[in-house]
């Protein structure tokens, strides 16, 4: 009886898995059709002299490669795009959980207005946002340099978009001011998960409020810390359209371009679609390493 029992269940788990399998196969199609031949696609066309779609090219090894490490805009773009991922990634989640505690500090009379108030910058289109701020930031007729006239305090007003030192730090700013929202919800998620027998333990102990912060809820977010964190390293190193209507399209010079914005600059500007493929590969290979390390280390963090 009991061999008949397992013969049973063994058909009946084989039918779901089968079941399962043709269910996920339009899913598989589209990933393989969409995503993996054009990733295979874009590294073997990275060491070709490719032109565009209908022209002739031919295998060329390395030379796309070796022509952007000798090329001094690469590496100023380089650092652009660490810049923008230090800044942005570090500000991004300290605020946000920042304004995660602050949500279920306010309860919730006030709370859902906070939330509703913070995401919704993260409806609007980024192009918009980044021509809205764009003409906030204006040196001649913007709000920032207009308001700091009016006060009598022209010699704070900047030419925020023109200085090359400052349009770095502003690009990763009103990023952070669009998507905060976003992450704020996750972490005021987490937090809320967060058992309230934790703080009143806490309490007994002495502890104060930065204590409470610092040993129960900082350790119990951890999970939601490594979500946005590689989410938000993921998002801000393929942004394309906010930085791109801030800067101009990467302007002044390349001070304002990143990896993403070089790409668009290659292929565009000076038709060389074979070196703009090169910085695709080596955009993707970044991502890869910073993906691998943060979850390695952040994880390790969730364990402890």
């Amino acid at each position: 009886m009991r061999k008949k029992e397992l013969r049973i269940y063994s058909t009946f788990t084989d039918r779901w898995a089968t079941q399962g399998f043709l269910f996920m196969l339009p899913a598989l199609f589209f990933v393989t059709l969409f995503i993996v031949v054009p990733v295979f696609l874009n590294v073997f066309l990275a060491f070709t002299n490719y032109k565009g779609f209908g022209v002739p090219y031919r295998f060329i090894g390395l030379m796309n490669f070796q022509s952007l490490v000798t090329d001094a805009s690469f590496w100023l773009v380089l650092g652009n795009t660490f810049r923008l991922l230090l800044i942005y990634v570090v500000v991004l989640n300290v605020v946000a959980i920042f304004l995660a505690i602050l949500i279920v500090d306010v309860g919730a009379r006030f709370g859902n207005f906070v939330k509703a108030l913070l995401y919704f910058p993260c409806l609007l289109a980024p192009i918009v946002v980044g021509f809205v701020w764009r003409l906030i930031l204006n040196y001649n007729r913007g709000l920032v340099n207009s308001t700091l006239r009016s006060f009598g305090l022209d010699g704070l007003a900047q030419n925020w978009l023109g200085e090359p030192a400052l349009i770095i730090p502003i690009i990763s700013l009103v990023i952070v001011w669009f998507a905060t929202g976003y992450y704020t919800i996750i972490y005021y998620a987490g937090v809320m998960a967060i058992s309230p027998e934790y703080y009143e333990v806490a309490t007994l102990e002495g502890a104060n409020g930065i204590q409470k912060f610092r040993y129960v809820t900082l350790p119990m977010l951890a999970p939601a810390i490594t979500i946005n964190v590689v989410l938000s390293t993921m998002g801000v190193l393929g942004a394309y359209d906010l930085p791109t209507a801030i800067s101009a399209g990467g302007g002044p010079g390349y001070h304002g371009t990143t990896l993403a914005l070089l790409v668009i600059r290659y292929v565009y500007d000076t038709y060389q679609e074979g070196k703009a493929l090169a910085v695709a590969v080596i955009m993707s290979l970044i991502a890869v390493v910073l993906a691998y390390f943060e979850l390695k280390i952040l994880i390790k963090r969730e364990e402890h």
